[in-house]
């Protein structure tokens, strides 16, 4: 299984999935760079299915059809609406065939911000 994570900082729920799938590839991009030297140091065994980048996931390139799963944690809701349709995009674009978006988030806790997000 291949699996891009979005924002994966020291790498809580991967720490997971490797409980479930010890095989796995990961990309994880995340902004913190001591973030993913603790997920790296969390994770010695997976030196060459681990492939960790700093930077904005907006700005990094990915080849089309890189992953199996896309997932995404507490991270979407710093952006607005168009970013994330493009960022939506450019997910769909790194997933192989049926491959998976998994976005674990805020959800809106007014029904004034519900009104105006539907509107959208």
């Amino acid at each position: 299984m291949r699996i891009l994570d979005l924002g994966c900082g020291t790498g809580l729920e991967l720490d997971e999935i490797f409980k479930l799938n010890s095989t796995a590839r990961v990309i994880g991009i995340d902004l913190s760079k001591k973030m993913l030297e603790i997920l790296r140091s969390k994770h010695k065994d997976k030196k060459g299915t681990l492939n960790l980048i700093v930077g904005s996931y907006f700005e990094v390139e990915l080849p089309p059809e890189v992953s199996d799963v896309a997932i995404s944690v507490q991270s979407m809701h710093h952006f607005g609406y168009e970013q994330k349709l493009s960022l939506y995009r450019k997910i769909f674009r790194t997933l192989v065939g049926n491959g998976t978006y998994i976005e674990a988030d805020y959800f809106v806790d007014t029904v004034i911000e519900e009104t105006e997000l539907r509107k959208r």
